[in-house]
């Protein structure tokens, strides 16, 4: 019984430390882009998370315009939106996600964007932390298509990136993120939520279509991160269109990290002890067997 005891809790020991972490990891404020493009008329969206991914709802956001007075582009506070000490220039025109507050999502829509928004903006959430302020420059242009040679007859519609899950690779999964109606020919690069350019998986997938608008995709394998948020980004000269999207933790594949797994470990911990146990007690009992018949 003591040898299999031993060799089963070994094996369950080894399981446990697979499932078990024991680092303390500080919460940050991270902004994944770091400079954003938008064209004046347009909307424009300025990211920022938690990084490990928490709710915010709870927190104070604010977002800064350090060079204006007052220098609050947009305040969150005690669940709801606050234009108390808001820069008249923002009002009705900022938003959080609220929806995706509880993922660490704290990202600053900004609508019908002007000339005079163009600066740097600082993401703060003092009940967080107080010395991270991560900034993020947005440059802002006009539309001009005179210096664009054999333009389409029509203005280029520019549609949002479009994302989807592929499938897997290895223990990765496959992010497709497709947008039409560019001209010329924009560039498309996935990012982490560091900011980090990732590594397509192929090149870049284009197309036209009878007006002479392209059609552009490009496909990347991603690993599990501390908040799953990855951003595709469409950029052509002063246009740019972002798309973010988090991929919850279930979806990436988990070995040794579900509790179905958890029991599988300790079966197999068990039948390894039983069996290790069985292997050393044949030989006693044989040898009990002998002496019993000797003093026989």
């Amino acid at each position: 019984m003591d040898i299999i005891s031993r060799y089963g809790l070994h094996l369950c020991w080894l399981c446990f430390c697979c499932l078990s972490t024991t680092s303390e990891v500080q919460v940050q404020v991270v902004a994944p882009m770091t400079r954003v493009h938008a064209v004046a008329g347009g909307d424009v969206i300025l990211p920022c998370f938690l990084k490990p991914t928490m709710n915010a709802a709870s927190h104070t956001v604010e977002w800064l315009r350090p060079d204006l007075k007052p220098k609050e582009a947009h305040c969150y506070r005690d669940h709801r939106d606050s234009e108390e000490d808001q820069n008249p220039s923002y009002k009705r025109r900022t938003s959080l996600f609220k929806e995706e507050l509880k993922n660490g999502n704290v990202s600053l829509k900004l609508t019908g964007v002007t000339l005079s928004d163009a600066g740097n903006y600082t993401c703060f959430i003092p009940t967080v932390s107080r010395t991270q302020r991560p900034v993020v420059q947005l440059l802002v242009d006009q539309k001009n298509h005179s210096s664009l040679p054999r333009q389409p007859p029509r203005a280029s519609p520019r549609s949002l990136p479009v994302l989807s899950i592929e499938g897997t690779n290895g223990s990765g999964l496959v992010l497709r993120c497709e947008s039409e109606g560019w001209y010329p020919e924009p560039e498309l690069e996935w990012f982490d939520n560091n900011g980090a350019i990732l590594p397509a998986t192929g090149p870049t997938e284009t197309e036209t279509d009878t007006e002479g608008f392209y059609t552009v995709r490009r496909n990347v394998t991603i690993q599990q991160t501390d908040n799953n948020w990855f951003t595709c980004r469409v950029q052509q000269q002063n246009i740019t269109r972002t798309k973010q999207i988090r991929i919850p933790d279930d979806v990436f594949p988990k070995p040794c990290q579900s509790y179905w797994t958890v029991g599988l470990c300790l079966a197999v911990g068990a039948a390894v002890g039983a069996a290790v146990g069985a292997a050393v007690a044949a030989p006693m009992g044989y040898v009990v067997g002998n002496r019993r018949n000797f003093n026989v």
